[in-house]
Parts: structure tokens; C-alpha cells; sequence
């Protein structure tokens, strides 16, 4: 009962930090960091929404969930079957998670602090070990119960994860044609970007519970090694395209002038188009991957396979860079 209790208290304290949040920024008033840090500049970031809804509203609502869920759970006991257990476990593994991107973003991306935003990540890391310490049904025999829930759920990730990269790549190139990306390409490409952050979210916490509960077979797998392997490519991958490649999309442009150090586009330019060929070509083999029962061949043959498509990859992807820019070159 102790973990209930503060995980009800956590939520408590998460959801009036969030709602003084949102009256700062909907009075436009500015917000006083403790850490000495420029809190407005996150709070108004491009990263304080998600998928166009304010972030602390999301916050809001996930933290009333939390507490109603526990006071119920509290008040009626009985409600409280595995399935409904399971569900507070997947919500809270989500939005922590999500406060481990948020942080992320602050750290590499906007290299500024939000003291709140900290202590609203901070709250959601309380309630995720207090939900994870108090089930009551033991997480690996739940996930293990549950199953088909978490199978859906993968599967889902995949292909929405799938869709978002392969309509990325497809729109990058389609702006290109006319050598710039403007700013309203530039804010689809980051919205597609959230897509994919979200399927992979989905994709990293189901296969953690298709993992454990069966940890010791697929230790043993080639194909399910090589798959978490190409699962890790895709998120370093995307941590460089939301460092490097994301703030700069418009900057990236062919036929435009922009005052930068010598060359220094140009290597952007040929990150991009890399980093592209890297997430279309790991998509599409963790998802071939997925769909194939067994692999006859060892971890070493399958992971040369998959470097080896990954080179050729990239290498095409240098040469259309190539090739485009010859063209803008022409046409200016």
C-alpha cells in the first residue's frame, strides 16, 4: 500500500507542476529557473509540444490517470485484475521514457535547463519505480500473462515506426527538387520525426517485454541479436539526425546562401543524406527480420549481410548527393 501512497502523491505534485507550467506560458509570463538556466527557451522550444499538443498538458493528463488509478485501486481492491495492472505499468514505462527524451532534448539539443521540466521528470521516475515496486503480480509473469497485448503492441510500433521512416526519406528528397527545404518542409520533417521517436518508444518497451520473460531462448538467437543490434543503430541514428541534422534543415538547402564556415554545409549535407540511408535500409532489416521465423546462418554472416547493405547504402546515397548538387550548380 505504501507505493500507492506515493505514487498518488507523486502525481499530485507532477500535475500542479505541469498546470503552473501552462499559466505561465498561456499569461506569457516569464518562468523563473532555480537552476540559473533560460526555462522560457525550453518551455517555448519547438520540442514543447508533441505531435502539436503542449507537452505539459500531456503531463496533466497522464498524471491524473496515475492518481485516479491508485485512489481507485486503493478504494476498490477487487477492480485491480492483471490487465489493468498491466496497463498502469506500460503508461508509466511510456512517460518515463518520454521524460528521458525530454531530458535528452535539453541536455543536447536546446544545452538549456528547465529546473521544472527536471522535477516533472524526476515525479514520473518516482511513480515508474513505485509502479514497478508495488504491481503486486511480479513484471516478468505479468508480461509473460499478457503476451498477446505486448505482441500487438510491437507490431504496431513496427509498422508505424516503418511508415515514418520510409515517408521521411520519401518527403526529404521531394523537397529537394526545387535544391531548399523551406520552413514549413522543415516542421513537416519534425513531425514525421516524432512519429518515428514514438514507434520506437513503442517498439523498445514491448520488445523488452517479449524479452524477459523469455531472456534465456533468445540470448541464443542470431536473429534476435542482430535485430536489438540494428534496433540500437536506428536510435543512434536518429539521436544524430535530432543533433546535427534537425536544426539545420533548412540550412541544408542547395541553391541558398547562408553565412557558415567553409564547408561546413557541405559535410551536413552529406551527414543527412548518409544518416538517411542508414535509417531506411535498418527499418526495413529489423523488419524483415521480425517477420522470419528462424535464420540458418550465424550472428557474424547476418550482421556482415546487413554491414554489407548498409555500405552500399550509404555509398548511393553520396552519389545522388553528388548528382543534385551538380544540378543546382547548373540551374543557379
Amino acid at each position: 500500500m505504501t507505493f500507492y501512497y506515493i505514487s498518488i502523491l507523486a502525481a499530485l505534485g507532477g500535475f500542479f507542476l505541469a498546470f503552473y507550467i501552462h499559466r505561465k506560458k498561456t499569461a506569457h509570463r516569464p518562468l523563473v529557473c532555480p537552476l540559473k538556466s533560460n526555462c522560457d527557451a525550453v518551455i517555448h522550444s519547438r520540442y514543447s509540444k508533441f505531435f502539436g499538443i503542449p507537452v505539459e498538458l500531456l503531463g496533466m493528463f497522464y498524471y491524473v490517470l496515475v492518481a485516479a488509478s491508485y485512489v481507485i485501486f486503493l478504494k476498490f481492491p477487487e477492480l485491480m485484475p492483471s490487465v489493468v495492472v498491466f496497463g498502469v505499468l506500460f503508461m508509466t514505462s511510456a512517460a518515463f521514457v518520454f521524460s528521458l527524451y525530454l531530458t535528452f532534448i535539453q541536455a543536447f539539443v536546446l544545452k538549456q535547463w528547465c529546473t521544472w521540466c527536471l522535477m516533472s521528470a524526476g515525479l514520473c521516475t518516482v511513480i515508474f519505480v513505485s509502479v514497478l515496486s508495488g504491481s503486486g503480480f511480479g513484471p516478468v509473469s505479468l508480461l509473460a500473462e499478457h503476451k498477446v497485448i505486448v505482441m500487438i503492441l510491437h507490431v504496431f510500433g513496427v509498422a508505424l515506426g516503418l511508415g515514418g521512416a520510409t515517408i521521411s526519406d520519401l518527403f526529404f528528397f521531394k523537397f529537394l527538387k526545387n535544391f531548399r527545404i523551406s520552413e514549413e518542409e522543415a516542421d513537416i520533417m519534425h513531425t514525421l520525426s516524432q512519429v518515428i521517436w514514438f514507434a520506437l518508444a513503442i517498439i523498445v518497451l514491448s520488445g523488452l517485454g517479449l524479452y524477459f520473460p523469455k531472456a534465456e531462448i533468445l540470448n541464443q538467437s542470431p536473429k534476435f541479436l542482430v535485430k536489438m543490434l540494428i534496433v540500437g543503430v536506428i536510435i543512434a541514428n536518429g539521436t544524430l539526425l535530432n543533433l546535427l541534422i534537425s536544426p539545420r534543415l533548412v540550412k541544408i538547402s542547395f541553391a541558398e546562401k547562408h553565412e557558415h564556415q567553409s564547408g561546413k554545409l557541405h559535410h551536413i549535407r552529406r551527414l543527412a543524406f548518409s544518416l538517411g540511408a542508414v535509417s531506411f535500409v535498418s527499418w526495413y532489416s529489423a523488419f524483415i527480420l521480425g517477420m522470419l521465423r528462424s535464420v540458418p546462418i550465424s550472428f557474424w554472416q547476418l550482421f556482415g549481410l546487413y554491414s554489407l547493405v548498409l555500405a552500399l547504402a550509404i555509398t548511393g546515397s553520396q552519389i545522388m548527393e553528388r548528382v543534385l548538387v551538380r544540378r543546382a550548380s547548373k540551374r543557379s
